[in-house]
């Protein structure tokens, strides 16, 4: 069975900017990753999915139901995970909850319970005074109580700690292994990886490639900040590296494929006072290999 299906789908904002021709297909069980910079599309094609929005042209479905028009049979089987959380100001966490859980119904006790301990929340407070930590979790957790079949999450580990991301990663990991469908955004390849059985990339509205995220992994370039004793032997490198090179001063950064022991032997010629390699932030430089500057 084909979960969710893009055809030929394209949605334009005023500036330009948007989803376009995108086509693709998540069959049942499907872990599936969309990973791209700020302003890619990733939320577009979210919002599509849950029926917020209309394309301009092609179909959006799930399970060969209109978004639109089926938007409420579909929210029955569904959990989402908006990029920005918004719950009524005048109400508490806990409050909130249970009105859901009431409006959907079927949803035990001890499972919420379970779920609350494994996100480690505290919904007892005000909304309108909860940290966005705070925030995020109860959303997160709005999404999965009522055990949904297919989860749609929008970059569902922004606004975390390490402890709250590796906790929302363990528990999408958990409902993958039970065979769930899961469309996940993010723009941090390492949270993909550990998620989904397969990744797309997506720039300026459009999806350049789809590849395994074990594969992914092999085409990724891992990038180093390297600090020289001096400017001349940050130059002089820089010019014997000559590709994927930036020079900033006494400082270089690499970008390379693959393992970085050419680097290491090319780099004992020099005085070397600082190396720090695979920084997070840096999967800019992956994502630009794929179609362009970023900027």
């Amino acid at each position: 069975m084909i979960d969710i299906t893009f055809s030929h789908t394209s949605k334009v904002y005023d500036d330009d900017k948007g989803l376009f021709d995108l086509s693709m297909q998540l069959p049942q069980g499907e872990s599936f990753g969309l990973l791209g910079p700020t302003g890619a599309g990733k939320s577009t094609a979210l919002s599509l999915l849950m029926g917020f929005i209309r394309p301009d042209e092609g179909e959006v479905n799930i399970r060969g139901m209109d978004c639109v028009k089926r938007h409420h049979d579909i929210m029955k089987f569904v959990g989402f995970v908006p990029k920005d959380a918004r719950l009524p100001k005048r109400t508490t966490g806990d409050e909130f909850i249970r009105l859901m859980a009431k409006a959907r119904g079927s949803v035990g006790r001890s499972h919420m319970q379970q779920l609350m301990e494994k996100l480690d929340i505290n919904p007892l407070g005000d909304w309108a005074y909860m940290s966005l930590e705070s925030k995020r979790k109860v959303v997160i957790f709005l999404a999965f109580m009522h055990g949904p079949e297919i989860l749609l999450l929008d970059d569902p580990c922004a606004g975390l700690d390490a402890n709250g991301r590796n906790a929302v990663l363990d528990l999408i990991d958990e409902q993958r292994k039970k065979g769930k469908t899961i469309l996940m955004t993010s723009h941090v390849f390492e949270e993909v990886q550990r998620s989904c059985d397969r990744v797309g990339i997506i720039r300026e509205g459009r999806l350049v490639t789809v590849q395994s995220a074990k594969s992914l992994q092999y085409t990724r370039q891992k990038v180093y900040h390297i600090t020289f004793e001096s400017i001349d032997q940050a130059s002089a490198f820089s010019q014997e590296w000559e590709t994927g090179v930036e020079l900033l001063r006494n400082r270089v950064i690499v970008a390379i494929p693959g393992s970085p022991q050419v680097l290491l032997s090319t780099l004992s010629k020099y005085t070397v006072l600082d190396l720090v390699g695979g920084r997070e932030e840096m999967d800019a430089n992956f994502l630009r290999s794929f179609g362009g500057d970023l900027i």
